[in-house]
């Protein structure tokens, strides 16, 4: 069913999926200042990450259109729409049901929805 307005429910993800298979990977360990410099004064031990290390560490952190199974949508959705599917535990959106307001899309944390229009 088309929205009236223009717009579609879109599940969003890297590789065109929806959006709900995220794998988190380990964080990076920091560096940290050797022993044998650390008795000598009192600057900090940890040193923090490297400019490739944080944008890497933020990525895994923060990274966009990954659905992390909050279920903000399933919440938010005023015409319960929104469900899981309990064999493979993904977000399904019925789109016969959906009016396209896009509170699922205003609500997501991680952005794993966004509405565009139809075209």
């Amino acid at each position: 069913m088309k929205d009236p307005r223009g717009f579609a429910a879109v599940r969003g993800g890297p590789g065109g999926d929806d959006g709900c298979g995220y794998r988190p990977t380990p964080p990076r360990a920091p560096r940290k200042r050797p022993p044998a410099e650390r008795i000598l004064d009192f600057d900090p031990v940890d040193l923090g990450l490297d400019a490739e290390a944080a944008a890497a560490e933020g990525a895994r952190c923060f990274g966009a259109s990954v659905c992390r199974a909050c279920d903000a949508c399933i919440l938010m959705c005023p015409d319960l729409c929104i469900t899981r599917d309990p064999a493979s535990g993904r977000i399904v959106v019925d789109l016969d049901y959906c009016k396209g307001c896009g509170l699922c899309a205003k609500y997501c944390p991680k952005g794993a929805i966004r509405m565009e229009p139809e075209a």
